[in-house]
């Protein structure tokens, strides 16, 4: 049963963990570090917009592109009232030396996670960076909510207020977290 809690907590942070990163600097892009790695540049638009296409594309180092590198991108688009879809595995294009994709994010969109995975002549996989698309490049929406946050400059009065915000889920986890932990020690 302790371990049963012991996941379900783990499980819990995991799922929680887009939406601390997130709150950690709202409205800030950031991009993928890319010294030292076999891609020569990853271009995005600054900014995402609901229901416009949101083109990225990556090229390559002349090593790996003449190696007969693919390329793939984990994408996660994350809405305003505090949800992440599920990650989604692209496999990208190729044209010229520069490999490309296209998604439209969702209305209210409130950011867009991604990673971007280098799959070998040799079968091996690399995901850079190496903490996936959580740790990865960021495009904050037009406009954004974050917790009590608001920005973008394009954003519309929708009424209703704020939805469920990043603070409020990650205290709601360290909530469940302490009660698991009591209940525990009480058996």
């Amino acid at each position: 049963m302790r371990r049963l809690r012991a996941a379900a907590c783990l499980l819990a942070l995991l799922l929680l963990s887009p939406f601390v990163a997130a709150a950690a600097n709202p409205g800030v892009n950031k991009q993928i570090d890319l010294e030292g790695t076999p891609i020569q540049s990853i271009t995005t638009p600054v900014v995402s917009s609901d229901g416009v296409d949101f083109t990225i594309e990556v090229e390559l180092t002349d090593a790996a592109a003449q190696n007969g590198t693919n390329v793939t991108w984990t994408v996660q688009i994350c809405i305003n009232s505090g949800v992440c879809y599920p990650p989604d595995s692209i496999s990208m294009q190729e044209d010229a030396g520069k490999w490309s994709s296209t998604i439209t994010p969702d209305p209210t969109h409130t950011y867009v996670n991604y990673d971007i995975v280098l799959s070998y002549p040799d079968g091996e996989d690399e995901m850079f960076p190496e903490g996936g698309f959580v740790a990865g490049g960021k495009i904050w929406s037009d406009c954004w909510v974050s917790g009590d946050e608001t920005g973008g400059g394009n954003c519309e009065e929708e009424g209703g207020g704020l939805l469920p915000a990043p603070a409020l889920l990650a205290t709601l986890a360290v909530l469940f977290f302490a009660a698991v932990v009591r209940n525990t020690r009480n058996e």
